[in-house]
């Protein structure tokens, strides 16, 4: 159930898009190769024609307390669209070959086998038209493949 911060928050995404909310979820883990990559995750959301993700700021925790530190790198908002009809590719993969590939800036991306699916956490690959790869760790992969599969087939 969504709380009141929530319901208002998604109110002020779809009136800065201009359309409602088709499809929403929440990323634990991101990362786009040659670009950026976020630990915390990001926000998911789209109206049907275009996928946005948003990060917020993320002040360091242990065990839900706040802690200082000294050295806080400057956060830089992320917010990045891109069009449904744009998605080529979407693949599940293993993070830990993700990871490979934000590191090494080119995609070596794996799908998984019968033990890493056991064993090894899963996150979902897309590849967009413009060449960019794109890692997230949804809470629903197949709700989110099955989005966008609609959403392209309705652009």
């Amino acid at each position: 159930m969504d709380t009141d911060e929530a319901i208002a928050f998604i109110k002020e995404r779809e009136e800065r898009i201009g359309g409602r909310i088709l499809y929403r979820t929440y990323s634990t883990w991101y990362g786009r190769i040659g670009k950026e990559k976020r630990e915390y995750g990001v926000f998911l959301y789209s109206d049907g024609k275009s996928f946005i993700y948003e990060d917020f700021e993320r002040n360091p925790q242990i065990l839900g307390i706040p802690i200082k530190t000294k050295n806080k790198a400057k956060y830089e908002k992320l917010e990045v669209s891109f069009p449904a009809s744009d998605i080529i590719e979407i693949a599940r993969v293993t993070k830990r070959s993700a990871e490979v590939s934000l590191y090494n800036g080119k995609d070596l991306s794996r799908h998984p086998n019968i033990l890493d699916k056991a064993f090894r956490a899963i996150v979902t690959k897309v590849v967009l038209k413009n060449g960019d790869v794109l890692f997230f760790e949804l809470m629903e992969p197949k709700e989110f493949e099955a989005s966008a599969r609609k959403f392209r087939s309705n652009a």
